[in-house]
């Protein structure tokens, strides 16, 4: 996936943008992705400074998600806005464990970064949990057919049984 590659040697000091475009291609190369399918536009404001570099991600678009109800497929939309902190350290330093979430570290004889990684899990941390057709907007309802299929194969609702009248002197028995 090069085309997610940003080339930071040879850039001067100050801003630069990078336009991406995402879509199945992209989270076919992910075999567990939440997402299986989308069209989403990326745009990244790179601040190339002395000692660092600032991303910032604007991630706007659709994502096709499956419904946990009626496991019909919808599109949603979605604004995903992110910011990564870029270091440099020597081969050698201990600095090199110091990435995290927003601070990625990355040896100086580098000369690019890789943003697929960071875009697959922007994209599939921005889903929601439990992801429901009606719950998501744009007049989307759960499909009729599947939700009265769901309530035939429903338990009944029974009565409540008579408690067998031998255990009723227990609740009578008071704690202290």
């Amino acid at each position: 996936m090069k085309q997610y590659r940003i080339p930071f040697t040879g850039l001067s000091l100050g801003t630069h943008d990078f336009e991406f475009d995402v879509d199945k291609a992209f989270f076919d190369c992910y075999d567990y992705s939440i997402v299986k399918d989308g069209n989403l536009k990326v745009s990244v404001d790179l601040h190339k400074q002395e000692n660092m570099m600032i991303l910032w991600f604007h991630i706007a678009g659709t994502v096709n998600l499956t419904c946990d109800v009626c496991l019909s497929t919808f599109p949603s939309k979605t604004v995903i806005e992110e910011r990564l902190i870029v270091k440099f350290a020597d081969d050698e330093s201990d600095d090199m464990a110091e990435s995290s979430e927003e601070i990625l570290v990355l040896a100086r004889h580098e000369h690019e970064v890789d943003i697929a990684g960071l875009l697959y899990e922007y994209i599939n941390v921005a889903v929601p949990h439990y992801i429901k057709c009606s719950e998501q907007g744009d007049n989307i309802t759960c499909d009729e057919s599947v939700l009265a299929k769901l309530n035939n194969l429903a338990p009944e609702q029974h009565e409540e049984k008579q408690a067998d009248p031998r255990w009723d002197a227990l609740k009578n028995i008071k704690y202290n």
